[in-house]
């Protein structure tokens, strides 16, 4: 039984048959893996992406500070935080002012995705190591083009007043809000609070 077998499966291979049967299957496992392969490949971008839009894996939102049991819970998973606060004001530069989206944020801000900044307009710009110096502020490039900064000027925001480290060009989670409609900018408080009115957590 097994010689018949044998000798049929020589006969059709030599016809080719089974040579384009093999030939077939080979190419129909290789596109199910490579489609597979390039899915899982756009999911993880897609996540990738996504972290970086919000900044850190989870955000959190309130208008008030966090009770401590919060923090506590925070800290005792061993999560890495970055704080910020959001509002809006005027921005003040010699004799012109520009009202202005401001985010204050802690040293540790972003935890996802990448800063990016020039020293001034029209000027080649590089990944930020980390957020602004305490007391400076990086204008993005429609304030600075409103209010004509660069680096080393001096801008007042409210009764505050920072000087210009650097031109923000990329934050990885600004999104189209209110607080981003007008022109932006980001900062480190100038005092040592540390603002708690958001937390991205990752």
């Amino acid at each position: 039984m097994l010689n018949v077998a044998w000798r049929m499966l020589k006969r059709d291979w030599r016809a080719g048959e089974l040579r384009i049967l093999a030939v077939a299957l080979v190419i129909a496992v290789a596109s199910v893996t490579s489609v597979g392969f390039f899915a899982d490949r756009v999911r993880q971008a897609l996540v990738k992406e996504a972290h970086q839009l919000l900044g850190g894996d989870v955000v959190l939102i309130a208008d008030h500070p966090w009770a401590a049991n919060v923090r506590d819970e925070i800290a005792a998973r061993g999560l890495r935080v970055a704080e910020s606060t959001t509002l809006i004001s005027m921005a003040r530069a010699g004799e012109r002012s520009q009202l202005v989206g401001i985010k204050a944020v802690s040293d540790t801000y972003p935890l996802r995705g990448k800063l990016r900044n020039a020293p001034g307009l029209n000027v080649a710009d590089a990944e930020a190591e980390r957020g602004p110096a305490r007391g400076t502020v990086w204008p993005d490039e429609r304030l600075a083009l409103a209010l004509e900064l660069k680096s080393g000027d001096r801008v007042e925001l409210g009764d505050a007043v920072f000087t210009v480290g650097a031109i923000l060009t990329l934050e990885p989670d600004r999104s189209t809000t209110f607080f981003n409609v007008a022109p932006g900018t980001t900062c480190s408080p100038p005092g040592s609070r540390t603002p708690r009115a958001g937390s991205s957590a990752g």
